[in-house]
């Protein structure tokens, strides 16, 4: 009896690179530092200005390093992200698969981090991102 494979039952391809598909309004870096924003500074420590966006990325799965360009991100921000699944209205929740978001490595107007989707088909997910200068 000979095994026979069809291109149905096995995924040639592997899984395709996610891109970004949209994303929240994003703010521009300003200049306009007030006697309230630094004392925001002192009272925060040495963080003196906060944003917070979020991008939604076409469906995909395994390891990837991908990239987010904003122009609020310099070589000396902080940059913390999530990363989760989203359904088609683009709701966030937990289901099965595992999400994990690491390596994050912010440049001058762009963030390069790692993502890992732990499944074997093609899942939408969300990034959100919290820059603080």
């Amino acid at each position: 009896m000979t095994a026979r494979v069809t291109e149905s039952v096995v995924d040639l391809k592997g899984p395709e690179v996610p891109v970004i598909t949209g994303h929240s309004d994003l703010p521009a870096a300003t200049s306009t530092s007030t006697g309230a924003d630094v004392a925001a500074a002192v009272t925060v420590g040495n963080v003196s200005t906060a944003w917070r966006a979020w991008w939604t990325w076409t469906p995909s799965y395994g390891t990837w390093n991908l990239q987010l360009p904003w122009s609020v991100i310099t070589a000396n921000s902080t940059v913390v992200m999530t990363v989760s699944e989203i359904d088609a209205a683009g709701n966030r929740f937990v289901a099965s698969a595992p999400f994990q978001i690491s390596s994050i490595a912010p440049a001058n107007g762009l963030v390069t981090f790692k993502v890992n989707i732990g499944w074997t088909s093609p899942i939408p997910m969300r990034t959100d991102v919290l820059v603080f200068i």
